[in-house]
């Protein structure tokens, strides 16, 4: 049975021209992607987007225009019998971003590493 999967990211671009992407390490891939993630019964669009990058962040975002919707089969990279819809907005920070913030791709601190070893039961 198919399934779809849809999934909010938000583009939050600095004065510096600057867009923030996010690096994770999902089920042992390295991932870069826009703060974001899956909608949750009963949610909105934007309610799940300002969820997630408190999620994430710890930060608060006013969720701007619609960017794009993707218009195409788009199939789960953890799962091919889900479809995925991706929603992009634009986002702006309503708070100074508290999270730390790094230039170099996969800069994983060791808290961060220990913790995904654990939920993985290693």
């Amino acid at each position: 049975m198919s399934r779809f999967n849809i999934r909010v990211y938000g583009l939050l671009i600095n004065e510096k021209k600057q867009v923030l992407v996010s690096d994770e390490l999902i089920r042992g891939s390295y991932i870069t992607k826009f703060p974001g993630g899956g909608l949750e019964f009963g949610e909105g669009t934007r309610d799940c987007l300002r969820r997630e990058f408190m999620e994430e962040m710890n930060l608060k975002v006013e969720i701007g225009e619609h960017i794009y919707t993707t218009d195409y089969f788009q199939m789960s990279a953890f799962n091919p019998e889900h479809q995925i819809i991706s929603i992009y907005y634009a986002a702006t920070a309503m708070e100074e971003i508290k999270a730390p913030l790094r230039l170099k791709p996969f800069d994983f601190d060791e808290r961060e590493l220990k913790l995904y070893e654990e939920t993985r039961g290693n």
